[in-house]
């Protein structure tokens, strides 16, 4: 089964508390993607935006634990993601999740837009996670900490756009994702380079 964000998002929100599934829900940088139930924030005043501020430095201009869940798809290549990530954690609620689909290193699209300052890892995430068993978990980074990275994967362009005709990436992707050994060894080899992939999926838990 191909790797689909909407298929991510709907496995994630289906596993909260009742109280956490009430709570409200935020459209992170949402552009033309609008969704009923959520919050709508852009940078832009696009029409159906309901608030326009910046993921930065400055904090977002919600309360703490304001919501059960955060869609944050798209933006993260955009900015300094750490400061980014202190304030999704900030305004996420504990039990909460940020659903995130962020460029891979190896993807062409992280050079083609100019507003792109970076790409992710697979293994990016656990940098702003807790638990002593992540192999990336650096305590002393920050202040702030998820409670876990849920899910990570690496996702291909065969669903995506024009990715529709690189037929090859419905046979690599769930190969790369059979296990945390193999993306892995994907990212660390020359397999990145043949097959390059298009953006990380993953769930945060708060």
């Amino acid at each position: 089964m191909p790797i689909e964000f909407e298929r991510v998002l709907a496995a994630a929100t289906a596993t909260l508390e009742p109280g956490l599934a009430r709570l409200p829900r935020l459209n992170l940088g949402c552009g033309r993607d609008q969704r009923d139930g959520y919050v709508n924030l852009d940078l832009v005043s696009l029409p159906g935006a309901d608030v326009v501020a910046r993921l930065g430095p400055v904090p977002l201009p919600f309360k703490h634990a304001a919501f059960g869940v955060v869609v944050c798809r798209d933006i993260l290549e955009h900015v300094d993601v750490a400061p980014a990530m202190r304030d999704l954690h900030r305004v996420t609620a504990p039990g909460g999740c940020v659903v995130v689909s962020a460029v891979h290193f190896t993807s062409r699209n992280l050079y083609v837009d100019p507003t792109h300052v970076r790409g992710f890892s697979v293994r990016t995430f656990e940098f702003f996670a807790g638990g002593d068993d992540r192999e990336w978990r650096r305590p002393y980074y920050f202040e702030f900490a998820f409670d876990a990275v849920a899910y990570a994967a690496i996702q291909f362009g065969a669903m995506l756009g024009k990715g529709r005709f690189l037929v090859w990436d419905r046979v690599v992707e769930p190969c790369v994702n059979a296990n945390r050994a193999v993306q892995d060894l994907y990212e660390m080899t020359g397999l990145s380079r043949i097959f390059p992939a298009a953006n990380v999926v993953a769930v945060l838990r708060r």
